[in-house]
């Protein structure tokens, strides 16, 4: 079946900016052209949007897949590399969940904090760090 952009982008849920970045950067092969100039697109394209969407819903980078995509053309199997990546994923989203958790002290010892105290602006503010 052939597709114009459009019809790509709805069909595999993703936007026509989204199916115009993924081409220019490598992520999804060249679509032919019409004789009019028009891309038309097929349903391999289709199955790798869908394959970088179900990718990026895991976190993962542009620069990530389009390292797992060619190891698979490469016709090696990248599941080991994607379950690393994906461990570094966790790794990373531990340490912000971390962060966090510790913003969310501070601004609770901040709210803690007497407002009446004397300060330039702000004493709640001010004493952050104190």
């Amino acid at each position: 079946m052939s597709y114009t952009i459009g019809e790509v982008a709805r069909a595999a849920g993703v936007t026509r900016r989204a199916v115009r970045l993924y081409e220019s950067n490598g992520l999804l092969p060249a679509a032919d052209r019409s004789q009019s100039g028009y891309r038309v697109f097929c349903d391999l394209h289709v199955e790798v949007l869908q394959f970088i969407t179900q990718a990026r819903s895991l976190g993962l980078s542009l620069e990530s897949i389009a390292e797992i995509a060619s190891l698979a053309e490469s016709g090696a199997t990248p599941c080991d590399r994607t379950s690393a990546l994906l461990a570094q994923r966790l790794a990373e989203i531990d340490e912000a969940i971390a962060d966090l958790h510790q913003l969310r002290n501070t601004i609770t010892r901040a709210q803690d904090r007497p407002r009446h105290l004397s300060g330039i602006r702000c004493a709640v503010i001010e004493g952050v760090g104190t």
